[in-house]
């Protein structure tokens, strides 16, 4: 398996893992027994899990500007690198709404 799809799979797994943890609170935690050190956990995930995406956005980027467009395999791949590149940039925003939600919680208690 090529780097890069390695690095895709990778980087889906972390996200997938890090989503489960933290958008659905009552599936870990009963929602009314965070405690101050469970929501600094949650949003210390949350921070590490955004650097990663902001990686892949970075990495997909470089990709595309490595790549010519000098035949139709290459302009195909560009395509697929910006398409992915789109999806972690999704990625990226739903871990900030996150962090948003998180840090609301952790004023709140």
């Amino acid at each position: 398996m090529s780097e890069v799809y390695l690095r895709i799979i990778a980087g889906l797994d972390f996200l997938i893992s890090c989503l489960l943890i933290v958008s659905k609170p009552e599936v870990n935690m009963e929602p009314d027994k965070e405690t101050l050190e469970t929501v600094k956990a949650r949003l210390d995930v949350l921070r590490k899990g955004i650097v990663s995406e902001e990686n892949s956005v970075n990495y997909y980027k470089t990709l595309i500007e490595k790549t010519p467009e000098d035949s139709d395999a290459n302009i195909g791949m560009r395509r697929m690198y910006s398409g992915l590149m789109l999806e972690e940039k999704k990625h990226v925003e739903r871990f900030r709404e996150l962090i948003n939600e998180w840090e609301q919680r952790l004023k709140e208690l």
